[in-house]
């Protein structure tokens, strides 16, 4: 696989692969071992405030500067999970319970050295048959930590997206750079949803169409940024939360769905993003 992603100043690019092997240990229980080695590269983007043609002199994180100018990164990372799913139907849920946890361990060669666990879990249940009403509970938390030399870099803490907290940006929430407003990741995060899920009036089953309203909540905090002369803030547990609408569509493509969303707990540090539209990931 290969990605990247843009943000105000700089670049990311990952290249990497996974190899994944799944066992049935009984018909609702399964564990998954995983490996995965994957190179990140950066590159400033419009960083050059002074014109002398040198990169790196404008308004970014000195936290984020250092680890850029580090030069590439290879992660080399093994991770072993464990999944309970009673769900009747992956494609349309109305029933079940999904809970799956998974521990990473990066430091099989290359220079990450961290350990990771996340775990998450989502009940489905229908409201009223009759109108084909369906609800959703879901939550999830992760934890990463350390070790060695290379401790944890700013690029291996957690960043907030769309399936920890819908109306904010990606990286949106959590510790943050006094001086520039620049998001630092975190170690730690919680997060929780509710959902209920409905046809669409007047427009047949058979087009795919669902709608959504929910009510998000999250914290993203602690952060082992420790570069001389960089202040942080909002690196304490502190609760965001937001409310919205969906719609989605069980397209030929896979599932897309498309949120507009309103933060009603915030911080001032935080970057608000209302809309957003991407591939549908149910677990």
């Amino acid at each position: 696989y290969k990605s990247t992603r843009e943000y105000d100043h700089y670049n990311t690019d990952t290249t990497g692969a996974t190899v994944r092997f799944g066992l049935p240990i009984t018909d609702n229980i399964s564990t998954q071992l995983a490996y995965n080695i994957s190179q990140e590269k950066y590159e400033f983007n419009d960083c050059d405030n002074n014109n002398d043609g040198i990169e790196g002199d404008c308004n970014l994180s000195q936290a984020i500067i250092e680890a850029i100018d580090e030069g590439s990164w290879l992660k080399s990372s093994v991770s072993l999970g464990l999944t309970y799913n009673t769900i009747d139907d992956m494609k349309n849920p109305h029933e079940g319970l999904f809970v799956t946890g998974t521990t990473e361990f990066a430091g099989l060669g290359g220079d990450a050295k961290w350990v990771k666990v996340t775990g998450r879990a989502s009940v489905y249940q229908t409201l009223s048959e009759q109108l084909d009403l369906v609800g959703l509970v879901s939550g999830g938390a992760g934890y990463i930590a350390g070790y060695g030399d290379n401790g944890l870099r700013i690029f291996d803490q957690f960043q907030s997206n769309d399936r920890m907290i819908r109306g904010f940006e990606y990286g949106g929430i959590g510790p943050v750079d006094t001086a520039t407003g620049d998001h630092l990741g975190g170690t730690t995060y919680f997060n929780a949803s509710a959902e209920a899920q409905f046809p669409l009036p007047v427009i047949p089953e058979s087009f795919g169409l669902r709608g959504a309203v929910f009510a998000d909540a999250a914290t993203l905090y602690g952060s082992k940024v420790d570069t001389p002369g960089v202040v942080q803030a909002s690196t304490d547990m502190k609760l965001r939360a937001s409310v919205g609408v969906g719609l989605m569509w069980a397209s030929p493509f896979g599932p897309i769905r498309i949120d507009y969303a309103i933060p009603v707990k915030k911080e001032s540090t935080d970057d608000v993003q209302e809309f957003n539209f991407g591939i549908a990931t149910r677990f």
